[in-house]
């Protein structure tokens, strides 16, 4: 038996009873440091896959390739301002629009008197 199962008996599992809760807010600073945090792990993971796609590229001879016909060579403090530009434009922009969104699910949400959301439990053992 698992930290976190319990067996229920037949009269607790049947009393189960489904709970309809009302999403009426969004905390708004909640969501844009919820935001700001993805969006730094999402930008780490862009500057990591856009440097080993370019140490990978780099050593099965494409640069090589690519120099002949763009005439310009591509090297690795290059591709690193590039996806670290990308990185923190990306930051930037996903945590404001996280807070517009945040702000738009607000008024909306106070307008038609929020979002039901259902629970049941479900655990059959």
């Amino acid at each position: 038996m698992g930290v976190f199962s319990r067996k229920a008996s037949r009269a607790e599992s049947s009393s189960a009873k489904p709970v309809n809760l009302k999403l009426i807010k969004i905390n708004f600073w909640s969501a844009v440091r919820f935001s700001f945090v993805l969006n730094v792990a999402l930008g780490i993971g862009l500057v990591i896959a856009l440097t080993t796609l370019f140490l990978i590229l780099n050593a099965a001879g494409f640069s090589a390739l690519l120099k002949q016909y763009i005439d310009m060579e591509i090297t690795l403090p290059t591709v690193l301002s590039i996806s670290l530009g990308i990185a923190v434009f990306m930051i930037l922009v996903g945590t404001i629009l996280a807070g517009i969104w945040a702000a738009i699910f607000n008024i909306v949400a106070r307008i038609i008197g929020g979002v039901s959301v259902g629970f049941t439990n479900n655990n059959q053992q």
